[in-house]
């Protein structure tokens, strides 16, 4: 089965999470992605000491792995051979060590001017902190006001889960560098595309800098004054938790009061009382009363099980979400109709069960087409195309050019 990338040649020198995960998705829609480790690997490999890190399967499936020494001078005529035909070179290395290594953009626009050449920083290519070292914790949560706006008032900042930004960061490699290559294809011209993790954080919470920008008072989230008791979290009756979502926040406009919301509200809750209560009577109302609504409406929740819940609301066509785990997600019959996940035969683990990435393309899906490969595993494949013999190859690994 084709993809919507077949034919494309992609060269990553990624490491960890933002590069290897865009170029993983890559793969899966039919790009030939060649994964360039250094010869200990990626550090991501064994993240968790002796255990291979799980992350490492979800970001490394669909592409094949040569291990190199970018140190010594045999090994930058590799990538630059590699570089030569390819369509795509992708890097999130720091600025420092491209020109050291002999991966920079100009170093390899000068070998193939038609290469689309991506790289992402931790905070931009300019400016005071250019070199600054920055994983996504760093640049993209705590930095672009993610952590800020998410602390609730009297508690520590909470802690982003690993590589967040990083994979939203993925996506957006994805789309650029597909940009450049069909600008490339109606140009001729190559294009160096620069992503950096903070500016993902920032467009990720695009709404509050927004308001930073516009002057407008920031919202800041405290679960214990609720700005809006419809677009908050409510416990069942079983120890479940829902989230409402929208509801009175977005009153059609045909309906400025909320009234139609408001009584398939109350009718699911089966209190036709508050229906009548004329401190709840319009939006406006509900907003103003909401320190005495909501502690209302946590009871009314304790009342049933989320299976009672889940067909009231649904029956009353009212918008929430079950606040599920990952154990929860990963049996999620809504996530299993959509193909979330695939299982794949992975060398030393066996079957094993995988995120499929979010983008489908309906007549030209992506799938992941080969499991997670062993560090080097494909280096005398990729050099032998590269017009290596047996033996320089054997030379090379013997002088630990090439693993």
């Amino acid at each position: 089965m084709s993809g919507i990338l077949e034919g494309v040649k992609v060269v990553e020198v990624g490491h960890v999470v933002a590069i290897p995960a865009a170029s993983s998705m890559m793969g899966d829609c039919g790009a030939d992605v060649v994964k360039v480790e250094p010869l200990t690997g990626d550090q991501s490999r064994t993240f968790r000491g002796k255990e291979i890190n799980p992350g490492f399967y979800l970001h490394n499936r669909s592409k094949r792995a040569i291990a190199v020494n970018l140190k010594e001078e045999e090994g930058k005529k590799i990538v630059h051979k590699l570089v030569k035909d390819a369509d795509v070179f992708l890097t999130n290395y720091r600025l420092e060590s491209l020109s050291k290594l002999g991966i920079d953009y100009e170093t390899l626009a000068a070998i193939n001017p038609r290469l689309i050449y991506g790289i992402v920083t931790a905070y931009g290519t300019t400016g005071p902190d250019k070199d600054m070292p920055g994983y996504d914790f760093a640049a993209g949560w705590a930095r672009s006001g993610i952590q800020y706006m998410l602390t609730v008032p009297g508690y520590p900042p909470p802690t982003s889960r690993p590589g967040i930004i990083d994979r939203v960061s993925s996506m957006q490699i994805f789309g650029g560098i597909a940009a450049a290559l069909f600008h490339r294809e109606r140009t001729g011209e190559g294009q160096k595309v620069e992503f950096n993790l903070y500016h993902t954080g920032v467009w990720m919470v695009g709404a509050d800098i927004m308001d930073a920008l516009m002057g407008v008072p920031l919202r800041i989230t405290d679960p214990n004054k609720s700005d809006n008791p419809f677009y908050d979290t409510y416990q069942t009756k079983d120890g479940r938790w829902i989230q409402l979502t929208a509801g009175d926040r977005y009153a059609a406009a045909s309906d400025p009061t909320g009234r139609s919301f408001w009584l398939r509200f109350t009718k699911a809750l089966d209190r036709p009382d508050l229906a009548e209560d004329p401190r709840f009577a319009t939006t406006a109302d509900r907003q103003a009363h909401r320190s005495i609504l909501k502690p209302i409406l946590e009871e009314e929740f304790r009342k049933r099980t989320y299976a009672e819940w889940e067909v009231r609301l649904r029956e009353n066509d009212l918008m929430y979400g079950p606040i599920l785990s990952p154990l929860d997600v990963i049996e999620d019959p809504q996530a299993l109709a959509n193909d979330f996940f695939a299982e794949i035969d992975q060398p030393g683990v066996g079957k094993m069960r995988l995120i499929n990435q979010p983008i489908r393309f309906v007549q030209d899906p992506a799938y992941i087409r080969s499991a997670v490969p062993a560090l080097g595993e494909h280096t005398d494949q990729v050099l032998s195309e590269l017009g290596y013999t047996p033996e320089q190859i054997a030379e090379l690994k013997e002088k630990n050019v090439v693993k």
